[in-house]
C-alpha cells in the first residue's frame, strides 16, 4: 500500500497544481484562425435584412425602417443596397477600398462608423481580419479572458484605463463565434453585438445585430434570409467603374448615415 501511496499522492498533487495555473490564451493570429475556421468562408452570400434606426426626427415613430440587400463575394468584396421606393443608395467595399452612392451621386469614400459591423462578416481569412482590427485601432497584441454577461470570452484588445470601455473583439470561448465588436473613432465609441448565429450549410451568419453609440442604442438589424450564392457580376464591385459612372458630391455634404449620427449626437449633448 505504501509503495502505491506516494506515486498516487504526487499524481494527485500534479493534477491539482496544474488546475491552479493560468489557462492557455492563444495569440491573436491563432485565435482569429480559429474564428474563421468556425464561421468559414463560402464563395458568396446574399442576405436580406431590415435595419431599424432610432428615429429622432419624427416623434410619431420610434424607428426608421430600411430594407437592405447585402452581397458578399469572397474574398473581401461587399455590396450593400438600400431597398426603398423613395431613395436609391448603395455602397461597395472591395479590397480595403470603399465608395458610397446616393441618388446617383458619390457621397463618400469612407465607410460610416455604424456600417463597420460588417468587418467581422466580410473578412473571413485571419490575415485580412487581423489587418482590419489593426485599422480599427484595436491593440491586437493583447488577448485575455473576460466574462461578458454569463459568457466566458477571449478578448482581443487592451484597456488604457482599468475599468473603462475599450476597442476590441469579444469571441465566445467554446464556439469561437464573435459576439461583440467595439471601435473608437472620431470621438465616438461604437459597439456591435452579434446574436443568434445560424449555420447555413458550412458557414455561419448572425441573424441579429445591435448597434450602440456611446452606450445608446442607434440601430437594430434583423436578417430575414441568408443564401449562399456565387458568380456575381464583377462590375457590382468595380469601384473604378463606379467612379467613372457617377459624379462626385459637394465635399461639404454628408451621406444619410453621417447625418443620422450628427443628429443622434445632438440628443445626448
Amino acid at each position: 500500500m505504501k509503495k502505491r501511496f506516494f506515486p498516487t499522492f504526487f499524481l494527485l498533487f500534479f493534477i491539482l497544481a496544474s488546475g491552479t495555473g493560468e489557462a492557455f490564451v492563444p495569440q491573436t493570429a491563432h485565435l482569429l484562425h480559429l474564428v474563421v475556421g468556425k464561421i468559414k468562408r463560402p464563395a458568396g452570400i446574399e442576405a436580406f435584412q431590415t435595419q431599424k434606426v432610432l428615429n429622432y426626427e419624427d416623434t410619431e415613430k420610434d424607428f426608421l425602417e430600411l430594407g437592405e440587400k447585402l452581397i458578399y463575394s469572397y474574398p473581401n468584396r461587399l455590396r450593400s443596397e438600400i431597398i426603398s421606393d423613395t431613395m436609391t443608395s448603395f455602397s461597395v467595399e472591395s479590397d480595403f477600398r470603399f465608395i458610397k452612392v446616393m441618388d446617383g451621386i458619390i457621397v463618400s469614400h469612407d465607410k460610416s462608423l455604424v456600417d463597420l459591423y460588417t468587418d467581422i462578416l466580410l473578412y473571413r481569412d485571419h490575415e485580412s481580419l487581423l489587418n482590419q482590427l489593426v485599422l480599427a485601432g484595436i491593440d491586437t497584441e493583447k488577448v485575455s479572458f473576460q466574462r461578458y454577461n454569463d459568457t466566458i470570452c477571449y478578448v482581443i484588445g487592451r484597456s488604457l484605463e482599468k475599468g473603462k470601455p475599450f476597442a476590441g473583439l469579444w469571441i465566445e470561448k467554446d464556439s469561437f463565434l464573435p459576439i461583440k465588436y467595439v471601435i473608437e473613432k472620431n470621438g465616438w465609441m461604437a459597439e456591435f453585438f452579434y446574436n443568434n448565429w445560424q449555420r447555413v450549410s458550412k458557414t455561419w451568419y448572425p441573424m441579429q445585430v445591435s448597434i450602440f453609440l456611446d452606450n445608446h442604442l442607434f440601430a437594430m438589424i434583423h436578417v430575414k434570409s441568408v443564401n449562399l450564392k456565387s458568380g456575381f457580376p464583377p462590375l457590382l464591385f468595380d469601384i473604378d467603374h463606379i467612379e467613372r459612372s457617377y459624379p462626385q458630391n459637394d465635399p461639404d455634404s454628408f451621406d444619410e448615415h453621417d447625418k443620422r449620427i450628427e443628429n443622434f449626437k445632438k440628443l445626448y449633448e
